[in-house]
């Protein structure tokens, strides 16, 4: 069956920003909005570097110079005490020219009409939205758009969408909880750090032994890799293989999981997703899920994917009971910073040594295979590049400063040692100044 939407509305592509370089890479690769946070315990990933107020500033004023739209999150349930600095964000907010402020809390949600009447207000997955009433009862308060709760089928979000007098917005890709909406103790049982307060340190990722209580030391045989066992551990959402669904529930931003993760996680996701909705806008009739769609995403850090919720309840087949680390066959190789003629200036992101292969990740939407030959690092060949140093090569085509180099992934990455090396001055006519 073909599902076509009747709307053809064009959902904006949603990209986490946990610090300036993933904003600037979301930008970049087509993300149309981002969402980030400032630092302190305001926003749901309190471990991420997040932005300073002035940093917040900055970040505005990048994204709006390209077109793209800056969500600011203040989505923990705070207590009273940490109510106290919310004030002055949501001015400083509301100066600079954040597009929408997120919030999970009703008091949240009072204290920003109060300082910023104006200001759009969208709900957070946390607030755990699985009904129309709800939807209703939000818009009622000042809420312009909700995100859904990831634990919603197709054709519940599709009757929502139908009577919703509010923007909606769904997750398509990223992390899980096991947790209904992430609001979750478990982590504040077992490590004193709260969920709910941006601190999670995912637990339910664990692998676990079962030890009797007079039996201290002693595991008990209950394992299914190592002497260990993994309880929980879902695996990661992906829609992409039900776009066309997605696409056919006429909702009004997609979005993406993973203000931890990093800039190639952020490019790859941002761009794929632009890709499979572009392509369906273009052609609904003729759409059909491209194979290397999901090669793409099989590249980037995961745990298995599967598709949540949104074809029905998930079975045993949503957790990855063989979990033995987050699969990826690629990492960052290295990043443009300028181009001098025929010569690229990269800064290395990991190892990288002489004849190793990458493949240049185009904003443009297309990927080329690129040698690591002839490196130099101030006018002196060299053979082994350490990570962050700057380095540069022929090229031979000029990309983006901030374009991405991704290279296949190995163990031997991690441990290859970096030998100083004598220099070995560039021939005259390779270099350029």
């Amino acid at each position: 069956m073909r599902y076509i939407s009747h709307v053809m509305k064009t959902p904006e592509i949603l990209s986490p920003a946990g610090n300036r370089e993933h904003l600037e890479t979301a930008c970049l690769y087509g993300a149309e909005a981002v969402y980030l946070g400032v630092r302190g315990d305001t926003n749901l990933r309190a471990g991420a570097r997040n932005f300073s107020l002035d940093e917040l500033a900055w970040a505005v004023s990048h994204a709006h110079a390209r077109g793209v739209r800056v969500y600011l999150t203040l989505n923990t349930y705070p207590h009273d005490a940490q109510m106290d600095g919310l004030p002055e964000i949501i001015h400083h907010a509301r100066e600079i020219g954040v597009d929408a402020v997120i919030v999970s809390d009703i008091g949240v949600l009072s204290l920003v009409k109060e300082i910023a009447p104006d200001m759009t207000i969208h709900l957070s997955t946390q607030a755990n939205t699985v009904n129309s009433r709800a939807i209703r009862a939000w818009a009622g308060l000042g809420v312009g758009r909700v995100i859904l709760a990831r634990e919603l089928s197709f054709g519940e979000i599709s009757r929502m969408r139908a009577i919703s007098p509010v923007e909606l917005e769904i997750f398509v890709h990223g992390s899980m909880c096991i947790s209904i909406s992430g609001r979750c103790l478990i982590s504040n049982y077992l490590c004193s750090r709260d969920a709910n307060q941006g601190r999670c340190t995912q637990p339910c990722r664990w692998d676990y032994a079962l030890v009797e209580r007079s039996r201290q030391g002693e595991y008990m045989p209950v394992e299914e890799r190592d002497g260990y066992t993994f309880l929980y551990n879902s695996k990661d959402l992906c829609l992409i293989p039900v776009m066309d669904r997605v696409m056919a529930l006429g909702v009004d931003g997609l979005k993406i999981e993973g203000r931890g993760r990093t800039a190639l996680y952020i490019a790859t996701a941002v761009q794929t997703y632009r890709k499979a909705r572009d392509a369906y806008l273009n052609d609904p009739q003729g759409f059909a899920v491209n194979p290397e769609w999901m090669q793409e995403l099989g590249m980037i850090s995961n745990r298995g994917y599967f598709t949540g919720f949104f074809l029905g309840n998930p079975d045993e087949r949503g957790v990855n009971y063989d979990f033995a680390g987050y699969d990826h066959t690629h990492h960052l190789a290295a990043k443009v910073r300028a181009t001098k003629g025929e010569h690229t200036v990269f800064e290395a992101r990991n190892p990288l040594i002489e004849g190793m292969e990458g493949e240049w990740l185009s904003s443009k939407g297309f990927s080329r295979k690129i040698d690591f030959r002839d490196m130099a690092v101030d006018g002196c060949r060299k053979e082994r590049i350490r990570p962050n140093e700057i380095f540069e090569m022929e090229t031979g085509f000029a990309p983006l400063p901030g374009e991405l180099v991704r290279k296949p992934y190995s163990e031997g990455d991690k441990v290859v040692q970096m030998r100083e090396e004598t220099c070995m001055p560039i021939r005259r006519g390779q270099a350029h100044e």
